[in-house]
């Protein structure tokens, strides 16, 4: 997907997740997905999803690609701009492979988020990520320090 597509379909995700009862919406650089953001209080629901349609591509399997999450975000403190969550969910995609391409990970860990404007927060998740399938693994996650890579954005309403 390229970058004109991203921003169009994060505009028409503005416009309708606005009508919908969204807290916000944004882009995850850790999944590759569009973001929405539930409330529940001082907590939050983020979903996502992410597609890759590549008819062109030569990997046949990987003409079709899609990941799905959702990530409880328990509020942990709020220090001015600053709020820091713990994060507890999972994660589920088709991946570019011929063979064991399903992948399902549970995630868990600790995300600070900073208000940068009145409605765009930035945030990074660091924690564990726990392959289920297609073999179950024990990794870290997260970007280390690198808002480059690891960088979450959201608009708020």
């Amino acid at each position: 997907m390229n970058r004109f597509s991203k921003v169009a379909v994060l505009l028409a995700g503005l416009t309708i997740s606005a009508h919908a009862g969204l807290a916000g919406v944004g882009w995850d650089n850790d999944l590759g997905e569009i973001t929405g953001r539930l409330g529940l209080g001082a907590n939050y629901i983020d979903v996502g999803a992410g597609l890759v349609l590549d008819p062109d591509n030569a990997n046949k399997d990987a003409h079709f690609q899609m990941s799905a999450s959702g990530l409880f975000l328990g509020h942990l403190h709020d220090f001015g701009p600053l709020d820091t969550y713990f994060h507890a969910g999972g994660v589920f995609s088709k991946e570019a492979t011929a063979t064991k391409n399903i992948h399902i990970a549970a995630l868990v860990g600790f995300t600070p988020e900073v208000t940068l404007l009145d409605h765009l927060v930035l945030s990074v998740r660091a924690g564990l990520s726990i392959p289920l399938a297609p073999a179950f693994k024990l990794n870290t996650s997260g970007q280390g320090i690198s808002i480059v890579n690891g960088a979450n954005f959201k608009i708020m309403f």
